[in-house]
């Protein structure tokens, strides 16, 4: 799993496996959304099927939007907006690298409503994260 975060919202990842499942559901991950339809990488390619059994066994929402490589279609993106807006807490959103489920997710922001939710990651942490990056800004116009 190579989980990139996007926003404090949320983070994307390439294939996932019903074991990358219990460490998300650890870091307390609520949503999963699943864009690589079935059979894109053969037969080692976990199934929708087996990894929402898991995520539900995890106590994770959990969803399926195949989107077949550059062929993202507005019912794409309105079905991301519509799981964004009911699902508040963290989400991850994976696909073959990752793309796929970034190029969803900005589209999705298009929506007033999902774009009220996200800032960027820098922008929402705890003051003293705050703080460090400030100074790290500070930093860069000293040298």
């Amino acid at each position: 799993m190579n989980l990139k975060q996007i926003d404090q919202h949320y983070s994307i990842s390439d294939q996932l496996t019903p074991e990358d499942l219990n460490a998300l559901a650890a870091q307390g991950t609520t949503l999963v959304v699943n864009f690589r339809p079935d059979g894109e990488g053969g037969g080692s390619q976990p199934t929708s099927e087996a990894l929402a059994s898991q995520a539900a066994a995890l106590g994770m929402a959990y969803a399926y939007i195949p989107v077949v490589p550059n062929q993202i279609s507005t019912e794409h993106v309105a079905q991301l907006q519509t799981l964004l807006t009911s699902h508040p807490g963290p989400v991850v959103g994976f696909c073959r690298t990752g793309n796929r489920a970034n190029q969803v997710y900005q589209l999705a922001l298009q929506s007033p409503a999902v774009a009220a939710q996200s800032k960027p990651a820098c922008c929402g942490g705890s003051a003293e994260t705050k703080e460090g990056l400030l100074d790290k800004v500070k930093g860069w116009f000293k040298e």
